[in-house]
């Protein structure tokens, strides 16, 4: 069974990646990969962890711009391939992308939320990016560890 076998090589790239075994998470992504190229899933999951990382970005780009044209109007999916163009410095594209990522049903999100202001940020936009990290705070779910910082500071931390 192809797809339970690609879930499973997910699943253990998900494990991996939650425990910093980073190249064993790559290795189980990959497999995934080679049995279901086209599942979504482990090419957005793969794509994002590796920005967090700042490693493979090519890679990251190419998978997450594969997800967003199989499943389409996915916030998550766009929230990540705008975070890919945030950590390539493409922070005009990045913000198309979060607009997307918001438009798609992503602005109760406070990790869209948070991201989006980040590349304001990074657009010289300081106001409208702590409107942004203000709003984030108010939504359910978790932030980043800077995002007090960030509100308080009117600056960026990563």
């Amino acid at each position: 069974n192809k797809a339970l076998l690609s879930q499973f090589y997910a699943n253990l790239g998900d494990a991996y990646h939650a425990t910093e075994q980073y190249d064993l998470s790559d290795s189980s992504y990959t497999r995934a990969l080679k049995i279901e190229p086209e599942n979504t899933y482990v090419l957005n999951n793969y794509s994002y962890y590796l920005s967090l990382r700042e490693d493979h970005l090519e890679l990251a780009e190419k998978m997450s711009k594969k997800s967003n044209e199989l499943e389409p109007n996915s916030s998550s999916f766009a929230d990540t391939y705008a975070w890919i163009l945030y950590k390539l410095k493409r922070y005009a594209e990045a913000k198309e992308w979060m607009k997307k990522a918001i438009e798609y049903g992503g602005g109760e999100s406070t990790i869209i939320i948070e991201h989006y202001g980040d590349v304001l940020y990074k657009l010289g936009d300081v106001e409208e990016a702590n409107k942004q990290w203000q709003k984030a705070k108010t939504l359910q779910g978790e932030g980043s560890e800077f995002l007090d910082r960030k509100i308080k500071d009117k600056k960026l931390y990563e």
